[in-house]
């Protein structure tokens, strides 16, 4: 081996071991995985909470439940008390669903919070859910608080990060009532325009408890200033005096691990048995690689999905009648269109801009005219029609067309 190879290879292991000191003495970054499990102490895990009503309640009135709730009712079927799901999102089957309810209509308690609510269980209880938007303030950072004046907060409590902000856009009034609303931040701590997150519905003998924030019970807002208030008294419509059926089953995280390798690396030696293993396999491949000749396998090219995808995007757009953002989108591309294909710059649309426009395009300068004028009109509108969409689809086809 030459003087040179040997420096190159110095410096090539040196320069490894400095990138491998500066990715280790870099700070973990915060894990915000909503993970809504009882062991994970990250900031969307539910250490703290789980900790605190356990500590709440004996252990008499306070079980952990591992199994689907299908399961745990059909071997259980003798068991009362209230039923906890915590998570991003609770999804009961058909099956599932009707053992809870006739479970809950039995005298029991059925408390839910989540962003997602099973779809048929909110069409049981005749609810409807959206999600808080703001067309004038990008921040999507919720205020919420309890509507009890025993109970609810001197200010409402603000989530300083943003995040979806589901709510209750109908509920049956004749039977729920409202126990908590929610409203974007504004930079005012008041809720001037309160939207239904918390309400109970009594369903046969029993009650069924809607949330659609379970940031509340994360570690992060339950140790930030006094928001923990906020999560304890929004169990305070719980029967203490009731069994607390705490679900593990429905989280994103898991409460405990199963995964063989997880369990190989505990031990000391199956551990360094499975690094030799590895270690050999890679010394194997990377020697044995150079004996024989392997056969390079054709690869076929990927096909072109833009076109399918755009239609794709701009079907859902027009499905769900997001007009004024199909509008913004057709603006764009056609000032695209005009800088790439035309070559004339879109920086001031000036007239003398638009009559290069116009010669370029083969478009008289009236037609160019009127096809900005209405790009303008419906920019200014907050609501576009269907019919105004397709016109302005026709203007911009008829423009191409004779370019």
């Amino acid at each position: 081996m030459s003087k040179a190879s040997k420096i190159f290879i110095i410096l090539l292991i040196a320069i490894i071991g400095l990138l491998t000191y500066l990715e280790a003495s870099e700070p973990e970054p915060i894990n915000w995985f909503p993970s809504y499990a009882k062991v994970d102490k990250i900031p969307l895990g539910t250490f703290v909470t789980y900790k605190l009503i356990k500590e709440s309640f004996t252990s008499n009135t306070f079980k952990d439940v591992n199994q689907p709730p299908y399961e745990f009712l059909t071997d259980n079927d003798s068991i009362s008390g209230t039923y906890l799901f915590i998570n991003g999102s609770i999804n009961f089957d058909k099956d599932e669903l009707n053992k809870i309810l006739n479970w809950v209509k039995k005298g029991n308690t059925l408390f839910v919070s989540a962003k997602s609510i099973e779809t048929k269980l909110l069409d049981t209880l005749n609810i409807n859910i959206d999600n808080l938007l703001s067309l004038n303030n990008i921040n999507t950072k919720p205020l919420i608080n309890l509507t009890n004046q025993y109970l609810k907060g001197q200010s409402p409590y603000v989530y300083d990060r943003d995040i979806v902000n589901p709510y209750f856009k109908e509920i049956d009034t004749a039977k729920a009532i409202v126990l908590g609303v929610t409203q974007l931040y504004n930079d005012t701590l008041k809720i001037k325009e309160p939207a239904i997150n918390y309400m109970k519905q009594s369903f046969g003998e029993g009650k069924i408890l809607l949330h659609t924030f379970p940031e509340a019970f994360g570690n992060y807002f339950m140790l930030k200033d006094n928001n923990y208030r906020y999560t304890q008294n929004l169990l305070a419509y719980i029967d203490p005096e009731q069994e607390i059926l705490w679900d593990n089953y429905y989280k994103s995280g898991k409460t405990f691990y199963t995964s063989p390798l997880f369990l190989l690396l505990n031990n000391r030696y199956l551990k360094w048995g499975y690094y030799i293993l590895v270690i050999g396999v890679l010394l194997f491949v990377i020697f044995e690689g150079k004996r024989k000749q392997r056969s390079i396998p054709i690869v076929t090219p990927l096909k072109n999905q833009t076109l399918a995808f755009t239609r794709t995007i701009s079907g859902m757009y027009f499905e769900k009648s997001k007009h004024k953002e199909i509008v913004i989108k057709q603006n764009l591309l056609f000032l695209d269109y005009v800088r790439n294909v035309l070559r004339i710059p879109t920086d001031h649309l000036d007239e003398k801009t638009v009559i290069d426009i116009a010669a370029r395009s083969n478009n008289t300068i009236e037609d160019t005219k009127n096809l900005f004028k209405y790009f303008e009109e419906l920019n200014r509108k907050i609501k576009i029609e269907k019919e105004e969409l397709v016109r302005l689809y026709e203007l911009i086809c008829t423009f191409k067309s004779r370019s």
